[in-house]
């Protein structure tokens, strides 16, 4: 089993191929898998946070980051639910109707999933008259938000 800050380094880096490898031998040597989020993945990505707000890393780096800790979750996901443990909550996002590309939803719900969070992507051009999905709406105690969408810039 290879030292696990290897898997802090593949997600700071953005190395998706190397992330899920480390996450796939630590899985086999059994380590806790919310320890490998808590403890490499989530802090790995907190310091690509830090990097971005210092101008020393920009979108690129962090959409490649979240890509990478994306793989890793893709094998945590089924083990920590398999296990019992529930997510903290249920969110759902999308990015708001005449508003095409989602590199911040996907970034969010990247973090959001590191967090403990179950997230539902609802994708891309949402409507905010759109109905939302059953496994959404008709989740005890949920208070969903409806997407709106930004002022207009002035002229």
């Amino acid at each position: 089993m290879q030292d696990l800050k290897a898997l802090s380094e593949a997600v700071l880096c953005g190395d998706a191929k190397k992330a899920r490898e480390v996450t796939e031998q630590a899985l086999a040597a059994g380590v806790d898998p919310l320890a490998l989020v808590n403890e490499h993945m989530v802090p790995a990505m907190a310091e690509v946070g830090r990097r971005y707000e210092c101008n020393e890393y920009f979108v690129p780096e962090l959409l490649i980051s979240a890509r990478a800790m994306k793989a890793s979750l893709e094998l945590i996901r089924p083990l920590l639910t398999a296990g019992g443990r529930q997510p903290m909550a249920r969110v759902a996002i999308g990015t708001v109707k005449g508003d095409l590309h989602d590199i911040g939803k996907n970034l969010v719900a990247a973090m959001l999933e590191g967090g403990g969070f179950e997230v539902i992507d609802l994708g891309v051009n949402v409507s905010p008259s759109s109905s939302w999905p059953p496994s959404v709406s008709k989740t005890p105690g949920s208070s969903p938000c409806r997407p709106s969408s930004p002022p207009p810039c002035p002229r």
